[in-house]
């Protein structure tokens, strides 16, 4: 079972805010994972912690689930009319705001504005080639969702409104990508908004590439990285940039989900360089999230695992397998969720 909540003082934190100064090297007490009793059985890869009592989750059968008391009990609705579709990301605001994703063709996002009593269609999109792999906010208006490619670009659509209404980007401005090179929509982060209109966006198959973004995805840069690559089912699957130069980027192949080669690198200059991890997490990794400074946790299928030293080496931290791990925005609060219905919370005792 896992739960961690640390001691730290909260503070706002999205995907790009700064972490607290919590240190791992000084933790009396031993992080536990406790697994959360759940009856629903959908799997899940969309999760959003606002703060350390609410949280959402999406996933398989159209559900999506909302916890008012961190994560200990949890009220699930299926969307209504979207009884098969698959919400493979999500981005909560509050209790009553959030957005959600359809992943695949005809890919659907939607917005509640009620704690998801009720749910409104803000995007479809039909075309055969779409399946929506991630997406991430600046703010509470504005954000970014990134889809396979589309005649050799990457299919990017912005909002300016909270997600009310979605636009595509020109097709001029897209990055275009090399031949079966695409993204991969198992935990939702790979793709994460940064300070000053900055985004970054990993992809795999053939090759795998970061995909920066300036400008608010205006203009483009592509780099290259040595992670796991060549195959469909391999490359980037999560990432996490703690500022616009320093970040991780964590993967492997799903097909081979107990090989742990290649499967975790960083970076302190934007992708130019990537330095290999010196003892790298077990296995395939859907998802990275960094709980403070120093401290990285990074979850699959076969297991999560744990970094204190800036994610250079890591370690067994748990034989429980999620799709996807997140820190709340405003707050401690770690929680995990995962196939069958699968959710735990990160907590020291």
């Amino acid at each position: 079972m896992l739960l961690l909540v640390s001691s730290v003082q909260a503070q706002n934190k999205s995907k790009t805010s700064n972490q607290s100064d919590f240190d791992p090297y000084n933790i009396k007490l031993e992080p536990k994972l406790k697994l959360v009793s759940n009856s629903d059985t959908s799997s899940y890869r969309g999760l959003s912690v606002v703060n350390d009592r609410i949280a959402w989750v999406s996933g398989t059968h159209g559900k999506v689930g909302i916890t008012y008391d961190g994560g200990e009990t949890w009220k699930f609705n299926t969307v209504k009319n979207h009884e098969k579709f698959d919400f493979r990301d999500i981005e909560a605001f509050d209790s009553l705001n959030a957005v959600i994703m359809g992943a695949g063709s005809p890919a659907h996002f939607l917005k509640t504005t009620d704690g998801g009593k009720t749910w409104k269609v803000t995007y479809t999109n039909e075309r055969s080639e779409i399946f929506f792999d991630g997406m991430d906010f600046w703010d509470q208006n504005h954000g970014i969702a990134f889809s396979d490619p589309v005649d050799s670009k990457i299919f990017i659509i912005e909002t300016n409104n909270g997600g009310q209404t979605w636009i595509p980007l020109p097709n001029y401005i897209l990055p275009t990508v090399l031949d079966s090179e695409a993204g991969f929509a198992a935990s939702g982060s790979s793709i994460q908004c940064l300070p000053k209109g900055y985004v970054v966006i990993g992809t795999g198959g053939k090759k795998a590439h970061l995909y920066i973004g300036s400008n608010y995805g205006k203009n483009w840069t592509r780099k290259s990285t040595p992670i796991s690559q060549g195959k469909p089912s391999a490359g980037i699957f999560s990432l996490y940039f703690s500022n616009n130069e320093s970040g991780i980027i964590v993967g492997g192949d799903y097909l081979e989900d107990k090989n742990s080669t290649d499967n975790c690198f960083i970076t302190t200059n934007s992708g130019t360089f990537w330095k290999k991890t010196n003892a790298n997490p077990y296995g395939y990794k859907s998802s990275i999230e960094q709980l403070d400074v120093k401290t990285y946790i990074a979850t699959g299928t076969k297991g999560t695992d744990i970094s204190i030293d800036k994610g250079l080496t890591w370690k067994v931290f748990s034989n429980e397998g999620f799709n996807v791990v997140s820190k709340a925005k405003f707050g401690d609060k770690i929680i995990l969720v995962g196939s069958k219905g699968k959710i735990g919370i990160l907590v020291l005792e």
